[in-house]
């Protein structure tokens, strides 16, 4: 993602957490979970092979007769008609020219049986499993997946690139069901085109014994062989499971209550400035809005097209990113942990909802740590008139400009478009809503939010009900009018 580094440049054109005094538990939590066990092994040629089991439980009011699963690599594929880099990034992405990856399913099975599957979705991006017979409420099933993944050279999410691999988003991931159906959104250039609840993971994980292996959950063991290393990894209540790997990553640790902060990282002579920033982020964020429920943090430079990229308990750090601009995408990243890692929302709808309030963290973890330097009523200052320059300009060019915020992300128009309403306005609805009711009621909100929804999934009307049971006052019309693109923005002086 485009994270607060990217506003900056704007404005100048472990497992278990303790469950005791009200701290999320989520041992207990995973009790109720889906769960996928997970057996990878990467291979010098930049193949995965994957043997992938998902124990599902129905917890919908429907009968259902099949599963559904994203496959998100399918949009690296040749022919690919939703590209997952955009034209203005694509030489950056492709250094060595447009490369293609892709995932090849090979054998489905439900209960130990095999069963038919296809394919859906504009570019074969969904895997529909047919069940044996229609699951009911509460009942469980277990499917089981064999894969290859075809790993491209690319700078982005999933690829290798010169200094690092990174694995995410390439596995069979079943999709949400909510409102009667699957939610099926293909990807997209813009924004984080994934959304997922929330379930355990049993990994082993085998690689070439040259790399070191940063992931999500906790490496609870490594096995030493002649070529290869095999890692057993845990994570409960997780959204995503990613890993990244280098030949060249040097490792720096410091201790933040339960939570051990880890930064994977090259080539760089600030690591223990960069680490400070995390553990400073990590803090500020346990204090203000409710603590970190798991034991591992790791932050990850990482070749990487864009300024940062969040997945549960690993966060990237393109190597792109120099100076203040690499702290200041820590600290997003890190607030991604609490909006979208342990409360989740559908990042292809409501963008602005994890991405403004990620921003607006950022600004408060400023306020918090002043010796930073930031000046934050100067950055919101900046950061205002540059979002009244942009719809200028747009203006100028496209006689009109849709200023709302809740669009899908396909229904931007263009990438800077999507930034400046979902990370620059978003930042600013979230900077006008905490004048307007005191920023000691918006960072009560926040607690309360976090508390009332940690590993569950969120829409924008979740969220204005905690404003509002918090605040004791109608506020859905206020936060809708900025949503609907009806707040008229001026410049500051």
């Amino acid at each position: 993602m485009k994270k607060l580094f990217v506003i900056f440049a704007v404005c100048f054109i472990f497992l278990f957490g303790c469950g005791n005094n009200g701290e999320l538990n989520i041992k207990k939590e995973s009790e109720s979970l889906n769960t996928y066990t997970m057996n990878l092994t990467y291979n010098s040629d930049h193949t995965l092979n994957g043997k992938q089991k998902l124990t599902y439980t129905n917890k919908t009011d429907t009968m259902l007769k099949k599963l559904c699963f994203h496959l998100y690599v399918k949009a690296f594929s040749e022919g690919a008609v939703n590209k997952p880099v955009s034209s203005i990034n694509e030489s950056k992405a492709y250094p060595n020219g447009v490369d293609y990856g892709d995932i090849v399913i090979s054998k489905v099975c439900v209960d130990g049986n095999d069963t038919d599957f296809n394919f859906s979705g504009t570019d074969n991006n969904i895997l529909n499993v047919g069940l044996l017979k229609e699951l009911e409420p509460t009942e469980s099933v277990i499917v089981e997946i064999e894969y290859v993944v075809y790993v491209p050279n690319v700078n982005h999410r999933f690829g290798y690139g010169a200094d690092t691999i990174n694995m995410a988003n390439f596995y069979p991931v079943v999709a949400v069901f909510e409102n009667g159906e699957f939610v099926l959104d293909p990807y997209n250039s813009n924004g984080d085109p994934f959304y997922s609840d929330c379930s355990n993971y049993e990994v082993t994980l085998t690689v070439p014994n040259k790399y070191k292996v940063a992931s999500t959950g906790v490496q609870e063991k490594v096995e030493n062989g002649n070529e290869t290393n095999t890692y057993t990894i845990k994570a409960l209540c997780v959204r995503d499971f990613a890993f990244v790997m280098s030949e060249k990553f040097e490792i720096a640790t410091e201790q933040v209550e339960d939570t051990t902060v880890l930064y994977y990282y090259f080539n760089d002579e600030n690591f223990a400035e960069n680490l400070k920033a995390g553990v400073d982020a990590l803090k500020t964020f346990n204090r203000i809005f409710g603590k970190y429920p798991y034991s591992t943090l790791s932050i990850v430079k990482a070749n990487f097209v864009h300024g940062g990229m969040e997945y549960p308990n690993l966060i990237y750090i393109s190597s792109d990113v120099e100076g203040d601009d690499y702290k200041n995408v820590i600290v997003h990243e890190t607030a991604h942990q609490w909006w979208y890692g342990v409360i989740g929302s559908n990042a292809y709808r409501y963008a602005w909802l994890d991405e403004g309030l990620t921003e607006y963290s950022t600004v408060l973890f400023y306020e918090e740590n002043p010796e930073y330097g930031v000046n934050t009523q100067e950055l919101i200052k900046n950061t205002n008139n540059s979002y009244v320059t942009f719809i200028e300009l747009y203006e100028d060019v496209l006689g009109k400009v849709d200023t709302s915020m809740n669009r899908k992300l396909n229904e931007y128009i263009t990438e800077p478009e999507y930034v400046y309403m979902t990370y620059v306005k978003g930042m600013l609805l979230f900077d006008n809503l905490c004048d307007v009711v005191g920023k000691n009621k918006f960072l009560n909100v926040l607690n309360e939010y976090y508390k009332t929804y940690a590993f569950q999934n969120v829409t924008p009307e979740h969220f204005i009900g905690i404003v509002e049971k918090v605040c004791k006052t109608e506020l859905k019309s206020y936060i809708n009018s900025w949503v609907e693109g009806k707040v008229v923005i001026v410049n500051m002086t």
